[in-house]
């Protein structure tokens, strides 16, 4: 017993427990710094995602809303038509995933239009809390969403509402129903490859989670914040997949309780042999045989002179087997060379030691011809004029393993960050290109506005001067004659009355003609191809320009639309053949195939002067009508005559038993 005291005395001396406090303590405190700075960088991560997913879902909700305003802004000038309404709100429909309807409510909450998703057939939810919604946005005149609620089917969604004003007059609002699920499943795809488990509760209840997340690392590494939307407030929360926490976690820790431990070893062995070394070369050759480290020593000329058992463990060989060969066998053979330019240089050099694997990797050699990563320091002595040069080394391969896994991990993560970056650059670009591209059909729709307002104030210009050039001249001629003869008091001639009944008929038939331009009742009653025929009949006896009619194909069933373009534009061109080209005949050529309607009308006349086939308000018109049935008109001029085709995408649709007015 008294031996293991005295042992435990000479072991445990006072320099040895000293380095090995200090070693305890400086790799405890390397250690919990090291974590501090893992958990700090995993918060600081998934704060950064959590900032990069508000903002995200901010931007999508602003744009999202930014579409459905932009619907409202189609009464800002006059009343859209139905087929304007439809294929706006399609529009939108198609391009927002997850929204289920667009709606418009008059002033007094009736609904007015609806566009749903083709096959939508689930109830929309929101009535208990709409009527409050509508009051609200209407007083604020901002668009308001609503909290996300259940429908009967349990179905998650909320509604957007959209005042609309037309300039100061308020004409109701455009309503959006949105598949909660669906449509922020849309906006937040692109976050997927983040490994990030996300979810959104909105007044304490989860009302929605972003697909593939679970609640593993919830607890701990969640992290929250509040999106701001107008009318309600969604609490965010994010957190770290599996996947995610083994990217962002590092090796540092475990690598410096190993580094920690083998240097406390190191410098608790060093220590040791010193105290050996001062008190004898038996105490000394004691320590180097329990050292965990490799102990090497060889003279001047390199030969081996102690190996001491962790040696014998590291390269495989036995004191027996290596003392007094040369230093080179434990050496891979292409740096044996350079070994002895450095050992070479450190004899004449001053310093008594040097740590060998401070600048590069040393490698050594085992008796199994395998290599392994070494880290290893040599000293010189000098005794009785020979120089003993001592090295000590250990085995760092697993080390230098884990070292290179951690140069891994963050090179695999700055180059996660940097595609990231590329997508988020990429995707900021799409947008960009979206938002030029709905500016520029802002701009469309508004020209189109222009341009119509300019065609509608020309044809009721042309129904004036038909008015004042005929009826009326009719009616003051009848006024002036029967004041006449009311002051005259003589009884009127047969003569005079047969001219006045003349002039009260061809008043009749004047404003049946006008009639008959503002609105052909044999479109609605007999179908394109008569009405056509009837007008070309009666254009023919008042201007005297004979023309002539060719149909091909089956006429019927074209739908309203269709056919009051067709009746329009060839009135306007015919009209045009008569005022300006003095062609006194005129072919109108139609025909209809399965999927296209053709029209094609031809005179002899003058021609169409430069530059007017884009100026004028009557072919302008007629674009304007054959480019809302997604259809061409193309023009053809010169000195033999003008030609005008028009090709027409045919649907065959059913005849609409409501037919729409002109």
């Amino acid at each position: 017993m008294g031996r293991i005291r005295k042992a435990v005395r000479l072991t445990l001396s006072p320099a040895v427990l000293i380095v090995m406090a200090v070693a305890l303590v400086a790799t405890l405190t390397a250690w919990y710094f090291a974590k501090i700075n893992e958990r700090d960088h995993i918060r600081r991560m998934t704060g950064l995602a959590t900032s990069a997913i508000s903002a995200d879902l901010n931007s999508d909700m602003e744009a999202w809303l930014l579409g459905q305003i932009r619907l409202a802004r189609m009464w800002e000038f006059e009343e859209p038509t139905y087929e304007q309404w439809s294929a706006f709100a399609g529009l939108y429909l198609e391009h927002h995933p997850g929204c289920l309807a667009i709606e418009w409510l008059d002033p007094a909450y009736e609904e007015r239009w609806i566009s749903r998703v083709p096959g939508q057939k689930i109830p929309l939810a929101g009535a208990a809390s709409r009527e409050r919604l509508l009051a609200d946005a209407q007083n604020s005149k901002t668009a308001l969403l609503s909290e996300i609620v259940v429908s009967s089917t349990g179905q998650r969604q909320w509604v957007t509402i959209v005042p609309i004003f037309q300039k100061t007059r308020f004409r109701g609002f455009v309503l959006g129903y949105f598949d909660a699920q669906r449509s922020l499943g849309t906006m937040l795809n692109d976050i997927a490859g983040l490994n990030f488990s996300m979810a959104i509760e909105e007044s304490g209840t989860e009302v929605f989670r972003l697909a593939g997340s679970n609640n593993e690392n919830l607890a701990e590494w969640a992290q929250e914040i509040n999106v701001n939307l107008p009318g309600t407030i969604w609490h965010l929360r994010v957190w770290p997949k599996p996947e995610a926490m083994s990217e962002m976690r590092s090796k540092l820790p475990m690598a410096t309780l190993l580094f920690g431990t083998a240097a406390g070893l190191m410098l608790m062995v060093i220590a040791r042999i010193g105290e050996f070394l001062r008190s004898s070369q038996q105490r000394f050759s004691g320590i180097l045989a329990i050292s965990a480290e490799a102990v090497i020593s060889m003279d001047a000329s390199e030969k081996i002179t102690l190996f001491n058992r962790a040696a014998e463990s590291i390269f495989g060989y036995s004191a027996v087997e290596i003392l007094g060969e040369p230093m080179e066998r434990l050496i891979p053979e292409r740096f044996r060379k350079i070994h002895r330019e450095h050992v070479a240089h450190f004899a004449r050099s001053r310093k008594d030691s040097l740590l060998m694997s401070d600048r590069s990797r040393v490698f050594g050699l085992r008796k199994d011809g395998s290599e392994f990563h070494m880290a290893a320091s040599i000293s010189k002595l000098s005794i009785a004029g020979d120089i003993v040069f001592t090295i000590i080394c250990s085995d760092v391969t697993d080390a230098v393993r884990a070292e290179e896994l951690l140069r891994r991990s963050h090179e695999d993560l700055e180059l996660r960050v940097r595609e990231r970056t590329i997508e988020l650059e990429e995707a900021n670009q799409s947008l960009q290109l979206e938002i030029l591209e709905r500016k520029r059909a802002e701009e469309e729709i508004q020209d189109l506005s222009r341009r119509m307002m300019r065609v509608q104030e020309e044809e009721r210009r042309n129904l004036a001067r038909e008015l004042h050039d005929g009826p009326t001249q009719n009616v003051v001629t009848l006024s002036f004659h029967m004041g006449r003869m009311e002051r005259s008091q003589n009884p009127v001639s047969p003569a005079v009355l047969e001219e006045w009944m003349r002039l009260a008929e061809q008043t009749a038939n004047e404003l049946r003609t006008v009639s008959y331009l503002l609105h052909p009742p044999l479109l609605e009653e007999l179908g394109l191809k008569m009405a056509l025929e009837s007008y070309i009949d009666g254009f023919s006896k008042r201007s005297g320009v004979q023309v002539t009619l060719t149909c091909q194909g089956d006429m019927d069933k074209l739908g309203f639309d269709i056919e009051l373009a067709v009746f329009r534009i060839m009135q306007e061109a015919l009209s045009n053949v008569h005022r300006h080209s003095g062609s006194q005949t005129a072919t109108v050529e139609i025909s209809c195939s399965r999927n296209f309607l053709r029209l094609q009308i031809a005179d002899q006349g003058r021609g169409i002067a430069p530059g007017m086939d884009r100026s004028g308000v009557g072919l302008g018109s007629m674009r304007e009508r054959a480019r809302l049935l997604k259809g061409k008109l193309v023009v053809e001029t010169g000195d033999t005559g003008t030609t005008i085709q028009v090709e027409l995408p045919l649907s065959r649709p059913e005849i609409s038993s409501s037919r729409a007015s002109a």
